[in-house]
């Protein structure tokens, strides 16, 4: 595993640069299609596409949502989902980003919650040290890991991601629940820590109730597309 490790950490800013330049393209060309009516065609990067539906999309052009920015390409005469694209765009970078900052197992990754995030407050000096909670997975053990500013910019978009627009996580969004942590592992309280998420995840006796994911459903459906 060290060997594999030392061949291929020398690749990785490429890996890093490759997934947010994808995942900025992606999120350009939605962007670009969504303000194209169906029928027309719009140019982006030297390519043109033409908005289009699935033929059995009986709905008029006010009543399309985000659910439907379907485009062909008009040199290949490809048909591509552009939000399915984007959503797998950005939650790749999403993954590699929260991998290469934390150092986390994937298990342990898939097992994020809105809750993994807390706050100590430093008895010194009062200064407020972002934490990531993290499961017990391999080594059996409950760890706390701080929380460095690109980091923190990861997961505040991610969050901002979940949350929408309105600052509400949607109902239907990739969100699912996870199972519920072994409260025998369970760390001691931290002093004056302040949960970021909000107070009605927290269950009544003070320990964590099962949670929903942040990766889970997104990190095994950019799996199956990476296996393709």
């Amino acid at each position: 595993m060290h060997q594999r490790i030392r061949e291929r950490l020398p690749h990785l800013p490429v890996l890093v640069d490759t997934a947010e330049k994808h995942r900025d393209e992606q999120a350009a060309l939605l962007a670009a299609a969504r303000q194209t009516p169906i029928g027309e065609t719009f140019d982006h990067a030297g390519r043109t596409y033409r908005r289009t539906r699935y033929r059995w999309d009986s709905r008029s052009e006010s009543q399309h949502g985000p659910d439907a920015v379907l485009v062909t390409d008009e040199e290949f005469g490809e048909r591509i989902e552009l939000l399915r694209k984007e959503e797998d765009a950005f939650w790749a970078w999403a993954i590699i980003e929260t991998l290469r900052h934390t150092g986390v197992r994937v298990e342990e990754l898939l097992e994020l919650t809105h809750l993994a995030l807390v706050s100590y407050r430093l008895p010194d000096n009062g200064e407020v040290v972002p934490l990531l909670q993290i499961v017990p997975s391999k080594s059996n053990e409950e760890r706390l890991l701080l929380v460095t500013p690109e980091l923190a910019s990861v997961l505040a978009t991610v969050v901002c991601r979940i949350r929408g627009d309105d600052g509400r996580r949607p109902s239907g969004g990739p969100l699912r629940p996870a199972r519920a942590r072994d409260r025998s592992h369970a760390a001691a309280p931290i002093p004056a820590q302040d949960r970021l998420a909000s107070g009605d995840h927290q269950h009544p006796s003070g320990q964590p109730s099962p949670q929903e994911t942040v990766f889970e459903p997104s990190a095994r459906r950019v799996a199956s597309v990476g296996g393709r």
